[in-house]
This record gives structure tokens, sequence and C-alpha cells, in this order.
């Protein structure tokens, strides 16, 4: 199938981005310590490597039409050459990093799918979306075990004041 010039150009676009955040990846993995960080963001490596590889495909108008959303879960091992390398950063400030970098792909993701015309693209993406949805949960996770959250608390009276706000709002 001939795809559209927005599906085309989407992923042309994104694929760049793509490879310029692997490397970061790459190099905030050879500098991560603690396990299981560092388990997470190498197989977070892995679902964005497969995602390149399903975008490539998908660009192939002999195959694209084949290309489905089960193509997202061929993750392959990754051998990273880490050469005594530290980026001189924190776990903690890695870790805040690894976050805010898997919700802007979530982002890129689902927004891009949401302009895509070809279903299977689209759909591609939105699950690609999911995927990162996924690893920031566990990074979310991580981050409450390793950073002192430090979102303030509201209390009953605050919240129970805001749902009267909205309930009057919308006359419910």
């Amino acid at each position: 199938m001939i795809l559209k010039m927005i599906d085309l150009s989407l992923m042309a676009e994104h694929l760049p981005v793509h490879k310029a955040e692997m490397d970061k990846l790459a190099s905030y993995i050879c500098s991560i310590q603690d396990p299981e960080i560092k388990k997470v963001a190498t197989e977070q490596y892995m679902i964005m490597q497969n995602h390149v590889k399903v975008m490539v495909a998908l660009m192939d108008p002999v195959q694209n039409e084949t290309i489905g959303i089960n193509y997202l879960n061929n993750w392959e091992p990754v051998q990273l050459n880490c050469q005594q390398f530290s980026l001189g950063m924190s776990q903690e400030n890695i870790l805040t990093e690894l976050k805010t970098f898997t919700e802007t792909m979530a982002n890129k993701n689902f927004n891009s799918g949401l302009r895509m015309k070809a279903e299977n693209v689209r759909n591609i993406h939105i699950h690609m979306a999911l995927q990162q949805v996924m690893v920031l949960n566990r990074y979310i996770i991580l981050t409450d075990k390793f950073i002192k959250d430090t979102a303030p608390e509201s209390s009953r009276k605050e919240q129970e004041a805001t749902m009267q706000t909205f309930k009057n709002m919308f006359n419910l």
C-alpha cells in the first residue's frame, strides 16, 4: 500500500528523534548502577529498537499492509558497548530524565497516531504509546522508591470543595 504523505512524513520525522533518544538511553543504561532501573531502561531500549523496525517495515509498500500490532512484541536482546562509562549524574537524576523522556515518547506516538490515515499505522502508533505508558508506570514505581515525592497533599476538605465546584458548574 502507498501511504498518505502525512503517515510517511510523521514516521520520517520521528525516526531521527528515535535514533537520538536511543543513543541517549544507551548512555543512561551504561551509567545506571541500580539493577532495577537498568532492567527497565534496557527493556525500554529493546521496545524502542523494535519500534524502529516496525516503522521502517510500515514504510515498505510491499509489506506494510501485513504489519499489525502483534509486531510490537518482537523484542530482541541488546548488547550495549559500555566501556567505563559515566555521565556524572546521580541515579535519581537519570531516573527523572528517563521518566520525562518516556512521557514525551508516549505523547509523540499517541499524537502522531491520531493524525495518521492508514488504520494499521494509526493503531500501531497508539499501541507504541501504550507500551511507553507501561514503561512509564514502572519508572513511576521506581521514582516512588528512590526519590522523595514533592507534590503537596490536598485535604479532604479541599478535594470536596473542588468536587462541589464542578458539580455546580455541570449541574450534577
